[in-house]
Order: C-alpha cells, then sequence, then structure tokens
C-alpha cells in the first residue's frame, strides 16, 4: 500500500502540470487574439479587429479578465465607429439639405402649427383657382419625404379606385385605394373624387411619370362604374416629376439624420463605458443638440 501512495503522487503531479499547461495555452491562445485585435485597432481595422475579439469570448468564456480587456478594446473600436459615421453624417447632410433647398423652389411649404406636427410641400403651378374644376394628378410631400398622390377627378361619378398611367406600350398603376382614402362629394350638380395614394399604393407610378415627362402620358382611372382616360397636362407631368425627387431628397436628409443622432448615442454610451467625458467626444456643434 505504501509502494503505491508515491506513484499516486507522481500521478497527480503530472495531471497538475497538465491543467496548468492548458491553463497557460488558453491564456496565450486568447492573448494573441486580443494582440490581433489591437494591432488592427491601430490600423483602423475595425471589423477585423471585432473578429478578433470575438473569438476570445467564444473559445475562452472561462477566461473572465482576458473577456473584460476585449470588451474594453471593442468599447474603443464602437466609438471610434461611430465618431467616422458621425462626421460623414454630417457632412453629407449639409450637401442634401442643399439640395432639397435647390428642389423646394417650386414649391410652397405649408404647417398648421395648430393641428400639423410636420408640414407638406405642394407645387405652385397647381394652386390655380382653375384647378379647382378639373381633373388631374396632385402630389404632396411633408417634411419627411412622404410623397402623397391625390387622383382629383371632376364630373359623372365613377368611384374609381385606381390611377394608371401609359405610353410608349408600357405603364405603371397604383394599387387599389383603401376605402378611407377615397373621399367624394357633390356641389351644383358636379361630382369630386379625391382618392389618394402613399406609399406601397403608388406602386412605381411617380417614378413612371418622373421618368417619361418627354413623352405624352394617357392617365386612365378605373375600379369603378366605368374607366376614364385623359392626357396629362405638361405642369402636371412637371408636378409629378419634381415631386418625385424633392420626396427622394428629404428621404436622404432624413436618413442622414437618423444616422447622426445614432452616432451620438453610440458616442455617450461608449464615453460612459470607457469613463471618458462625452463633451470632449462630441463635436462642439453636437453638445447642445444631444
Amino acid at each position: 500500500m505504501q509502494s503505491r501512495q508515491p506513484m499516486l503522487r507522481g500521478i497527480f503531479f503530472i495531471v497538475g502540470l497538465l491543467l496548468i499547461s492548458c491553463g497557460n495555452s488558453d491564456q496565450q491562445k486568447a492573448q494573441n487574439y486580443l494582440n490581433k485585435a489591437q494591432v488592427f485597432y491601430n490600423q483602423s481595422h475595425y471589423n477585423q479587429a471585432k473578429l478578433a475579439l470575438d473569438s476570445i469570448s467564444i473559445l475562452f468564456p472561462q477566461l473572465i479578465p482576458m473577456r473584460q480587456k476585449a470588451d474594453t478594446l471593442m468599447y474603443k473600436i464602437e466609438l471610434q465607429v461611430a465618431k467616422r459615421n458621425l462626421q460623414y453624417a454630417d457632412s453629407v447632410l449639409v450637401v442634401k439639405q442643399h439640395i432639397v433647398d435647390s428642389l423646394a423652389h417650386p414649391f410652397s411649404f405649408e404647417k398648421n402649427t395648430k393641428y400639423d406636427e410636420i408640414g407638406q410641400y405642394t407645387f405652385k403651378a397647381q394652386q390655380t383657382t382653375a384647378d379647382a374644376t378639373r381633373t388631374f394628378l396632385k402630389p404632396t410631400i411633408d417634411a419627411h419625404g412622404v410623397l402623397t398622390i391625390m387622383s382629383i377627378y371632376c364630373g359623372a361619378p365613377i368611384g374609381h379606385t385606381t390611377v394608371k398611367a401609359s405610353t410608349n406600350g408600357v405603364f405603371a398603376e397604383t394599387l387599389p385605394a383603401a376605402k378611407g382614402d377615397c373621399f367624394s362629394y357633390s356641389n351644383l350638380g358636379k361630382t369630386w373624387e379625391n382618392v389618394s395614394f402613399t406609399g406601397k399604393a403608388i406602386n412605381g407610378l411617380t417614378s413612371f411619370i418622373a421618368n417619361n415627362v418627354e413623352s405624352p402620358i394617357t392617365i386612365s382611372l378605373a375600379g369603378g362604374k366605368r374607366t376614364v382616360n385623359y392626357l396629362m397636362q405638361p405642369k402636371d407631368k412637371e408636378a409629378i416629376e419634381h415631386s418625385y425627387y424633392l420626396s427622394e431628397a428629404l428621404k436622404e436628409v432624413q436618413q442622414l439624420k437618423l444616422s447622426s443622432l445614432q452616432a451620438k448615442q453610440t458616442i455617450v454610451i461608449t464615453s460612459g463605458h470607457l469613463h471618458l467625458n462625452v463633451a470632449t467626444e462630441l463635436p462642439p456643434n453636437s453638445i447642445e443638440q444631444h
């Protein structure tokens, strides 16, 4: 029995060495990933740095101190990416806002401060008294770039729910309007139908008209008792064209503002994790806005 004790002590010693060896091996491997991540970070290769840091969390979840170091470096990466995104968004925003201002010249902007949260743009050439008794397409755009096309019809009732634009053998057609988007009224023997389309319901109608303004475009109002066809007037094609491009530009401005806000929020959060002064990490003109 006594002769077996030295043997058992030897076995335990060898197992202990193996465990220590394995532990040291994992520690070194994790450190290698951290070193790689640091090099990538110094070179501004942030995606590669993130991959190396993710490997530490996935492969060595038991090495808590090493994972904490990886988290710290990850916050530094997120901070630098957010600063870069903020600089890009704010610089491009200035250019896009100039484009919006230029495209908005043919429009009037109206906002009822009592009832409207945001205002809307209306094409000036379609705001004449003669437009009150004619059939045409009237676009409006809100300040966020959401485009609405109203099909205004004046005549005997037809109950139309769709608008189709065609030229040179090709066409685009709206989806059927929802019941709540169809409004009609009569006065002095005439009937007016106002049918609104927005978002997916427009179904490419505005871009089709904008890309075919030089061609004669026939509008077909259908979905009701009968179909009515008419040829678009030049000013109405122009209204659709200008509205389409203003809408797209306004949407880009809104997206850039959102990207800027998200970047600022990330800077605030990561600065807190890294115990940094937010005021020194944000651009000077962003402090009050935040």
